[in-house]
């Protein structure tokens, strides 16, 4: 019923932003075959201006479709040697934040992905407002910190037309 397509993405090691290979033809695919469209980027952004520079990136690479869903900000841990391994909870709200309001200013809806332990060690559920929630957690049901709107349950998916595994996500409508 609906996808959230990469659009890019900050490396881990030497902080260059990179669009997603595939982006462009899995927003135009997605919208041929009638499903609802959303995106993300996934950040290491260690501050609030890069992070910025991140929404303006992520921003340039939907401007010629039109999103259903939200333009999503997905900052993860991903090892003791990415760049982002030593920043702290103020400074990756500050990052959201950023992201956020600059995706808002440009007229899409935006959202918070983060699994159950980014929300356990820095993440302060509070400040995010009424900013939907992307929450990820391969189980059983979503023991989340908040009602997230969007649940990846899995990362085991398949979809005709990807190779490879694919992430598979419920919504929850209020």
């Amino acid at each position: 019923d609906f996808v959230f397509v990469r659009v890019g993405y900050r490396s881990t090691s030497d902080g260059t932003i990179y669009p997603d290979e595939m982006a462009e033809k899995n927003l135009a695919g997605a919208k041929e075959a009638g499903l609802k469209v959303g995106a993300y980027f996934f950040s290491q952004a260690l501050n609030a201006a890069e992070a910025l520079e991140e929404a303006h990136f992520a921003l340039s690479m939907v401007k010629d479709y039109t999103l259903d869903l939200p333009l999503a900000y997905d900052w993860e841990f991903y090892s003791k040697e990415a760049r982002t391994n030593n920043i702290d909870g103020e400074t990756l709200m500050n990052c959201i934040q950023a992201f956020c309001t600059a995706v808002e200013l440009a007229g899409h809806d935006s959202m918070v992905y983060f699994n159950r332990d980014l929300s356990q060690r820095m993440l302060d559920v509070e400040r995010l407002g009424s900013r939907s929630i992307w929450f990820a957690m391969y189980d059983s049901y979503p023991d989340a910190p908040c009602r997230p709107d969007y649940w990846q349950y899995s990362d085991e998916g398949s979809v005709p037309g990807i190779d490879g595994p694919v992430d598979l996500n419920l919504y929850f409508p209020e």
